[in-house]
């Protein structure tokens, strides 16, 4: 896809702002002032879907930083109107440092990637699913959330991972879950871990649910994840999480 900020309704008003186009993503635009930065929607992809992502974000981020962890600290998030017209806005402080793009960037930078994903596991929710912006889900529990997810795979896969999520146990306590282990989301000082950035929609789960994305998204940090212990239920993971970007649109 070309980017084209120039082309945005917003561009214009915004450089005589003071504000300067800075990076972009698939969905979003991205533009800095005053070491602060706001993410705006692409207008192809102006829609509810990605409004909401950025309120569930904010969210996710405030849940993570009240358990000390290092993450970007996100200043508001301005409803369509209040910022600009026709556009919801994120504004958050500007982390300097590297960051990797690639999936094989230095084993350290990426078991310190690990590593913060599992301790926020270590942070327990009361419901199970995707994360709402009130920072709940809104399953009971975790298998019929699993359910939901499988009924929108095709029918041969759908078919052959159904018995396996029948014997699965069930879950007792949801855990917070990344579901986005992109290393574009990690920003590095000298290759020591500085914050994460862009938590953008997380769930509440099975920790072991991170391992399956891992294992289907980054053969390179996989690799290098302590695996005892895991089961088919690791390989199920794998195969379902597609599928929870595609019923909630990848941002």
């Amino acid at each position: 896809m070309i980017n084209n900020p120039k082309g945005e309704p917003y561009y214009d008003y915004l450089i005589h702002s003071g504000y300067v186009f800075c990076n972009y993503s698939e969905k979003h635009y991205i533009f800095e002032k005053d070491g602060r930065i706001i993410k705006i929607a692409k207008s192809i992809y102006n829609n509810d879907d990605t409004d909401e992502s950025y309120f569930i974000e904010r969210m996710a981020h405030s849940v993570l930083q009240a358990y000390n962890l290092p993450i970007a600290e996100i200043y508001d998030v301005y409803p369509k109107g209040e910022f600009l017209e026709g556009f919801v806005v994120l504004e958050e402080e500007k982390v300097e440092g590297e960051i990797y793009y690639r999936k094989d960037c230095p084993e350290s930078c990426l078991l310190q990637a690990v590593h913060l994903m599992q301790e926020a596991s270590k942070i327990k929710g009361k419901s199970f699913g995707m994360m709402e912006r009130d920072g709940q889900a809104k399953f009971s529990s975790w298998k019929d959330f699993l359910y939901s997810i499988l009924d929108k795979m095709p029918e041969k896969e759908r078919a052959k991972n159904r018995c396996k999520l029948d014997d699965m146990p069930e879950l007792t306590e949801a855990s917070f879950v990344f579901t986005d282990c992109n290393m574009a989301n990690f920003v590095f000082n000298t290759e020591r871990l500085k914050k994460a950035i862009d938590i953008e929609r997380p769930l509440w789960g099975d920790p072991l649910f991170l391992n399956g994305i891992i294992k289907k998204r980054n053969p390179y940090m996989y690799a290098l994840m302590n695996r005892e212990g895991e089961s088919y239920i690791v390989d199920l993971y794998a195969e379902l999480s597609p599928y929870i970007f595609n019923s909630i649109g990848k941002v």
